[in-house]
């Protein structure tokens, strides 16, 4: 099973699982450039996985299946699934096992799948950040962030943006260690050869992000307020 990241936008990714030809694309917030990535490759699309409803990661999906038919996972407030799922669900794709799991407080029905030590986990974690909480339910995101930090620290996370660098810049003054001024210099090599920073993993995150480093609500709430204000 490949893994392939398809920048996209200003600063997304759309993430395309690929096996013996078949795909599962994940947020497509656009068409075009899949539908000239599946012209060029022989793709065939099994499935589309939404984590949730922002328009820069389903803006593709209407043009992607009408020229490609396939079903489309992900929660109610997607308006788009036709598949639904909230959280719990196994889903057989390509062959393989996905877990859906619920991640609420990002957007209200925000979710993510997890295949074996792979985690498509939308807007919800960012290397050494995590989503706005545009709900306002921090105590949701709090909960969700520490179900992700029970995952096994070899867990690959594959998040939706390109948001490495500017978050460890922020990151590295809050936690003064070792592990996030190594990963901000891997991180500024990276992309000064304009490379992917992603995936993460949890483990690592353990170290170098602040949100799964803050184990109390209130600070958490505390520090995401403090980030959004820039």
């Amino acid at each position: 099973m490949n893994i392939i990241p398809v920048p996209a936008l200003s600063d997304n990714y759309i993430w395309l699982i690929e096996k013996d030809n078949k795909i599962l694309v994940v947020d497509p917030g656009e068409a075009d450039l899949l539908l000239d990535i599946m012209a060029s490759k022989g793709y065939t699309l099994e499935a589309v996985l939404l984590t949730h409803w922002h328009p820069d990661h389903t803006g593709g999906v209407e043009k992607l299946v009408k020229t490609h038919p396939a079903p489309i996972y992900g929660s109610h407030e997607t308006k788009l699934a036709t598949e639904i799922v909230k959280g719990g669900e196994t889903l057989s794709l390509l062959g393989e096992t996905f877990d859906v799991i619920a991640t609420p407080g990002h957007t209200e029905e925000h979710v993510a799948y997890l295949r074996g030590k792979d985690l498509f986990i939308g807007d919800t974690l960012f290397l050494s950040s995590c989503g706005r909480v545009f709900t306002e339910d921090y105590k949701s995101m709090f909960e969700s962030l520490q179900k992700l930090k029970a995952l096994e620290d070899d867990v690959k996370v594959y998040s939706a943006h390109e948001y490495s660098l500017s978050n460890l810049e922020q990151s590295v003054k809050y936690l003064k260690n070792d592990a996030t001024e190594r990963e901000l210099e891997r991180v500024r090599k990276l992309r000064e050869e304009g490379k992917v920073t992603l995936p993460t993993t949890i483990g690592k995150e353990k170290q170098v992000n602040p949100f799964l480093v803050i184990d109390n609500q209130d600070e958490f709430t505390r520090y995401r307020k403090e980030r959004d204000r820039g």
